[in-house]
């Protein structure tokens, strides 16, 4: 072999490695104190393969306890009694190469794919939350293992535009796909799941700020600059958005339209039997497939009633 081919395969292994992720697991037993999930040890953690399995996965820069996270995850456990697992796969999505992070996407994905085999998790009680790159994780995640659902958070746009549905989030990845729009610099903006849903155009969230390109390639560079923070406003409302959905009774009522100006112009309707669908985690696929808009406060409590 010679030393190109094996420092090649060195490097493949290595990246390989980094993609080796860890599950954290809470449940209402456990809501704050995690175990880390392996097939071998599940039986004896706590694990209930009677409840519906929520499996949340961070994004470009994040870790598995980011704030976000820990966020959804005690909203779920709040709610009800989950399997909660949230996905740390901070070496893989790590900064700041966001083209290396783009590449360990379907690597994550193929690992937790064979945890929920090997760890024999009934998919069809999985839903798959998440966000950035870790909602395009989920959706291969999905083309591995069909699951019942998968909401992604503001689908990464960068690498991923214009991409095939077999190289992205799609929603023939899971049985139920619905997605929450809310940037259109950092998050796909096209729709790509049964339901999409566009908070204020999924575009600038109230709020937030307006990205300029040159703080659009930094903040792909390297989203952990301090300055850089606020920049990614309207990209990490999703995440919030989808929380509030969990805890709060206004749920985000959204109308089916083609478009914002025609919402904004009250041309478009609810549905005369259905109601008005809801966004984020109370979405329902009795509601006709297609594209959602509704409007947002600019603060917590985001949803208005």
């Amino acid at each position: 072999m010679s030393i190109v081919l094996k420092f090649c395969t060195f490097i493949i292994l290595i990246n390989y490695l980094n993609c080796w992720p860890d599950y954290l697991f809470f449940n209402r037993n456990s809501p704050q104190d995690y175990i880390k999930l392996d097939p071998y040890n599940i039986a004896k953690s706590g694990f209930n393969y009677s409840l519906d399995t929520k499996i949340v996965i961070h994004g470009f820069n994040g870790y598995g306890l980011d704030g976000k996270i820990v966020n959804i995850k005690n909203s779920l456990l709040d709610h009800n009694d989950y399997n909660v697992v949230l996905i740390d796969w901070k070496e893989g999505a790590v900064g700041p190469n966001y083209f290396e992070a783009v590449k360990n996407v379907e690597i994550t994905a193929r690992k937790v794919g064979e945890f929920l085999r090997d760890s024999k998790i009934d998919l069809s009680k999985v839903h798959c939350i998440g966000h950035s790159l870790g909602a395009h994780t989920c959706g291969f995640v999905g083309k591995f293992n069909k699951i019942r659902r998968i909401t992604g958070m503001d689908p990464a746009g960068p690498l991923f535009f214009g991409r095939k549905s077999t190289r992205r989030l799609d929603k023939s990845d899971a049985d139920f796909v619905d997605n929450i729009h809310t940037d259109t610099f950092l998050g796909i903006h096209t729709p790509i799941g049964h339901q999409d849903f566009y908070p204020n155009a999924g575009r600038l969230q109230p709020g937030c700020g307006i990205l300029e390109d040159n703080e659009v390639i930094t903040l792909i560079l390297d989203p952990s600059l301090p300055q850089i923070q606020p920049l990614s406003c309207s990209h990490n409302r999703a995440p919030l958005y989808f929380a509030e959905s969990i805890r709060n009774e206004c749920t985000f009522h959204s109308v089916p339209c083609d478009d914002y100006d025609g919402f904004a112009k009250g041309r478009c309707k609810c549905d005369a039997n259905l109601g008005c669908a809801s966004m984020g985690f109370h979405a329902k696929p009795r509601f006709s497939q297609g594209t959602y808009y509704l409007d947002t406060n600019k603060k917590s409590p985001f949803c208005i009633s």
